[in-house]
């Protein structure tokens, strides 16, 4: 099992962004709302559309990329540059393109009788997850400037919108979370009988609520870090957790982006070791 990773300083929040070809009413600056529903969607499926250059104002290091709520195809690819300059001619990081879809299914893994190319989520399926394409370097870059390039052409809607744009550090800390983490779905659907006996469900969205807890943080970390995640965020500022990225298949199964339900108190159970509980509930 990999360990968790958190990400929840955010440079696109605060970032100015530029070029490709967006809708006016649904701008490229609405990928820095922290409610996925508002979306931000681009002109056309043409790639000179499609692309948007992110300046951070200052050199700040990114380890971690996330768009979240696309609408790319299975034959969608992504590629993302950083730089120090907005006019990319030495990029600090180029990925070059990559699927944007995650392979969640091994070849010859499934269920007997059902295929999907590349193993890849079907689109019923992934739609009910708000999917998210996620790059994580293996050491952060500083940089100022990022370019996002979005390629899916054959788009049937004619145009591409994502609902979420994560661009910063990540937190993963020195011993993994401890066994015990949760993952639930919540549904908060009410369901009333009526005097005939039938049953009438009131149908409310549903969401998913990550628990999980560390009980060996150093010093540094629980403060560095734990104690700054929730001064920052509150409940209301929002983040998002990797419970294992190693598990490339069941990834997006247990990667939430969503906000603190609640704060909890940092403990100090022994010397030198601090304790730290989190439950992240899901944004729509």
């Amino acid at each position: 099992m990999g360990t968790v990773l958190i990400a929840y300083r955010n440079h696109a929040d605060n970032a100015e962004f530029l070029g490709g070809g967006w809708s006016s009413e649904l701008p490229a600056a609405n990928l820095a709302d922290r409610q996925p529903s508002r979306v931000a969607r681009t002109a056309s499926a043409d790639p000179v559309d499609t692309t948007v250059d992110l300046d951070f104002g200052a050199q700040k290091p990114v380890r971690f990329v996330a768009l979240i709520r696309h609408s790319l195809t299975q034959s969608g690819r992504w590629r993302l540059r950083l730089a120090l300059s907005g006019e990319f001619s030495e990029p600090l990081l180029d990925t070059g393109w990559m699927a944007i879809w995650p392979a969640s299914t091994p070849f010859g893994v499934g269920v007997w009788g059902e295929f999907h190319w590349g193993g890849r989520l079907p689109p019923e399926e992934a739609a009910t997850y708000g999917i998210a394409a996620i790059h994580v370097l293996p050491v952060p870059v500083i940089a100022r400037h990022l370019r996002l390039e979005l390629d899916d052409p054959g788009n049937p809607e004619g145009y591409l919108q994502a609902g979420r744009l994560v661009a910063g550090p990540a937190w993963q800390p020195r011993v993994n979370l401890q066994y015990g983490w949760s993952i639930e779905q919540v549904d908060d659907s009410r369901t009333v009988r009526s005097r005939g006996g039938q049953s009438y469900v009131d149908v409310q969205p549903k969401y998913r609520r990550l628990r999980f807890a560390f009980d060996f943080l150093e010093r540094d970390e629980v403060f560095g870090h734990a104690y700054e995640l929730e001064r920052i965020k509150g409940v209301g500022g929002d983040l998002m957790v990797m419970a294992d990225p190693d598990d490339l298949q069941h990834r997006h199964r247990h990667t939430v982006y969503g906000v603190l339900a609640e704060t909890a108190p940092i403990a100090n159970p022994a010397f030198g070791r601090f304790a730290k509980a989190f439950t992240v509930d899901e944004l729509l």
